[in-house]
C-alpha cells in the first residue's frame, strides 16, 4: 500500500506554520509569567505588546476605536459575548435577542439550549436554499421586535466562512441591518484567514472572533475585536489580567504564534489555490458522476480550500477509514464535530435526507502544487474505483 499520507484537513487543524514551527525550534520560547516584575516576566510582556501591536497592524485596526482580548478560542468568545450582552441587557434593565442561523457554529446554536436568564430570548435567522441568508425577510422580523421593544438589545451571529461547504457570506450584505438602532453583529471569522481574497478586511461587524490553530498558530489560543463602544462584562474574572477582559494568566508563546502565523498568510498566492480547488473539484464532478456530488457548488461564492462532498450509498465513516488507508486524511462534518457520525444539517436543510451522513470535506493547505494536486488526484481516482 502506498504509504504517502496527504493532510488535508486544514479546517479542522492547519499544521503549524513555518514561522511558528522554526520559532520553537530555535528554543528562544519564554516562559516566565508576563504578571511578573522581573526581568523574564517583563520579557515576556514585551513579547506579548509586540504581538498586539502586530495583530492590530495585519487587520487595520486600531486601540483607539478596537478593544483585542485573547481567549482560548472562538467558542469561548462566542460564549463571552453572550454572557456579556445578557449582563448589560441585566443591568440596564432590557431585553437581550441573541440571533444566529441553524448552519452557524454550534457554540452559536447552543445558546438556544443555555439559560441567560429570562430578559434573554433566541431568534433563528432564515437561510436560503444557496445556504445564504435572507437578509432581507431577516431584516423585516427584526425590525417588528425593535419596532414593539424600542429597548430591545439584538446580538446577531454572523458565519463569515461555513466550515463544512467553504461558502462564503460577504460581510457587505450585512450593511442593511445596521439600520435597526441596538444591533451589534458578532462576526464568526474562524474560516477567514488565508482562505478568502478579503480576509483582512474585517468591514461592517462590531465583534469578531478567531481561533489561531485554523491558521497555523497554536492551539489552545485565539482573540476577538470589538467596538469599544460596546459596554464588555467578563466571562472568566479572578486577577484582573488583560485590563480585566480575561483573567488568567496570559500565554505569550500561544499569543507570539499568532503573530508569525498571521505573518506567514501573507505569501499565499489566493490565484494559485482557487485555481488548483476548482481544478480537484472538476475532476471529483466526474469521478462521482452516478454515485454522489457535489454541496459545496450550491454557494455563489466560496473560499478556495474547500470541498463538501458526499457518496450516495456509503456513509461517511466507512469512507473515511478507505481514504485514511489510501493516504488521504479527509474529514466528515463540521470541522469542530466530536468526531461521532452525525447527519448534516447542510445536507438535511439541502433535501439530502438520505445521503445527511455520507457527507465528506476536503480542505486543502495554504500553500499547494501542482505536483500535490496531481497525487490527490490519483489518489482519489482510485478509491473511487474501489467503492465503484
Amino acid at each position: 500500500m502506498d504509504q504517502e499520507r496527504l493532510y488535508l484537513d486544514f479546517n479542522a487543524t492547519s499544521p503549524l506554520s513555518r514561522s511558528v514551527s522554526d520559532w520553537l525550534k530555535s528554543g528562544e520560547v519564554l516562559f516566565a509569567n508576563p504578571s511578573s516584575q522581573h526581568s523574564s516576566g517583563k520579557a515576556s510582556r514585551k513579547l506579548i505588546n509586540e504581538s498586539r501591536a502586530q495583530i492590530y497592524s495585519v487587520f487595520g485596526k486600531n486601540e483607539k476605536d478596537t478593544q483585542l482580548f485573547f481567549h482560548s478560542g472562538a467558542t469561548e468568545g462566542m460564549i463571552t459575548f453572550a454572557h456579556s450582552f445578557s449582563e448589560w441587557a441585566r443591568l440596564t434593565g432590557k431585553e437581550l435577542l441573541i440571533c444566529y442561523a441553524k448552519t452557524d457554529h454550534p457554540a452559536a446554536t447552543s445558546l438556544g439550549e443555555r439559560y441567560l436568564g429570562p430578559h434573554v430570548k433566541c431568534l433563528e435567522l432564515l437561510i436560503d436554499q444557496n445556504l445564504e441568508y435572507d437578509h432581507d425577510k431577516n431584516l423585516q422580523v427584526l425590525q417588528d421586535k425593535k419596532d414593539n421593544n424600542p429597548e430591545l438589545i439584538i446580538l446577531y451571529h454572523h458565519l463569515w466562512v461555513h466550515n463544512e461547504t467553504g461558502i462564503i457570506n460577504p460581510l457587505s450584505d450585512l450593511k442593511i441591518l445596521k439600520s435597526i438602532p441596538d444591533l451589534y453583529i458578532h462576526v464568526d471569522a474562524v474560516q477567514a484567514p488565508g482562505k478568502i481574497r478579503d480576509w483582512k478586511m474585517l468591514e461592517v461587524g462590531d465583534i469578531f472572533s478567531f481561533s489561531a490553530h485554523k491558521f497555523g498558530a497554536l492551539k489552545g489560543i485565539g482573540f476577538s475585536f470589538y467596538n469599544k463602544n460596546i459596554s464588555f462584562y467578563p466571562l472568566i474574572s479572578g486577577g484582573g489580567q488583560q485590563n480585566g477582559l480575561r483573567s488568567g494568566t496570559e500565554n505569550p508563546q500561544g499569543i507570539k504564534s499568532i503573530d508569525l502565523a498571521l505573518q506567514d498568510l501573507k505569501s499565499i498566492d489566493m490565484d494559485q489555490n482557487y485555481h488548483l480547488r476548482e481544478t480537484l473539484e472538476k475532476t471529483l464532478l466526474k469521478e462521482l458522476k452516478g454515485i454522489g456530488g457535489i454541496i459545496s457548488k450550491v454557494g455563489k461564492i466560496r473560499n478556495s480550500n474547500t470541498i463538501y462532498f458526499y457518496f450516495n450509498k456509503h456513509s461517511s465513516d466507512i469512507t473515511l477509514a478507505l481514504f485514511d488507508l489510501n493516504g488521504l486524511q479527509i474529514s466528515a462534518g463540521s470541522a469542530c464535530s466530536s468526531g461521532a457520525a452525525k447527519a448534516s444539517i447542510i445536507m438535511n436543510h439541502l433535501g439530502f435526507k438520505e445521503e445527511a451522513k455520507n457527507g465528506l470535506r476536503i480542505s486543502l493547505p495554504f500553500i499547494s502544487s501542482e505536483s500535490q494536486l496531481t497525487s490527490i488526484i490519483t489518489k482519489i481516482s482510485f478509491i473511487i474505483s474501489k467503492l465503484k
